[in-house]
């Protein structure tokens, strides 16, 4: 068991880690008024895009499970960012329904290592005693994220359109792994 206190730097990166990862699940509900418009998709069809994100996300925990104890948790986690990052961002080039279908199934696909990898950094990195407040540091990712992502969200929409706003958020989210890497080299 860990006894030791977990790096400030690792816990910040897993809380934006959180933070990021609901601002990207729930900027298509931000930007479907305007979207469902130019691509003239039914409410159905958005109604399907909202929900396919948890189609993929539900069940690849699983798997994901599984991953963070066979691999690199660093890796597994860079993985997921990397992929949910590209999806949102290849979300801003989007032209129909079936491609944005597929793209939030690679998100929910990407996002769903984000709880296994937290969960098992903090187990074993951190004393037991710690773990209820540093599972509250990052937890607070899920309540500050739709607050962020729906408010500058919102705001990008407005200035620049859904297409930039999508552009935007899913670079944003690959730059976190800049620092995930620097900070958790030899702490993680």
């Amino acid at each position: 068991a860990a006894t030791t206190t977990m790096p400030a730097g690792v816990v910040a990166m897993l809380a934006l880690a959180a933070l990021l990862n609901y601002v990207d699940r729930g900027n298509l509900a931000t930007a479907a008024p305007v979207l469902q418009d130019e691509l003239a998709l039914s409410s159905s069809q958005i109604g399907l895009l909202l929900s396919a994100f948890f189609w993929a996300y539900a069940p690849s925990q699983l798997l994901a499970g599984w991953l963070v104890h066979r691999y690199d948790i660093r890796l597994v986690l860079g993985a997921g960012v990397l992929l949910w990052s590209a999806a949102t961002a290849l979300t801003g080039l989007a032209h129909g329904f079936v491609t944005l279908l597929l793209l939030r199934l690679l998100l929910g696909l990407g996002e769903s290592v984000t709880f296994p990898s937290w969960a098992l950094i903090l187990a074993r990195h951190s004393a037991e005693h710690e773990r209820g407040r540093l599972n509250g540091l990052v937890s607070s990712g899920q309540g500050f994220g739709p607050m962020i992502g729906t408010l500058f969200g919102g705001l990008a929409i407005a200035h620049f359109g859904w297409r930039a706003m999508f552009v935007g958020i899913g670079i944003i989210t690959c730059l976190w792994l800049v620092p995930w890497f620097r900070v958790t080299r030899g702490n993680v």
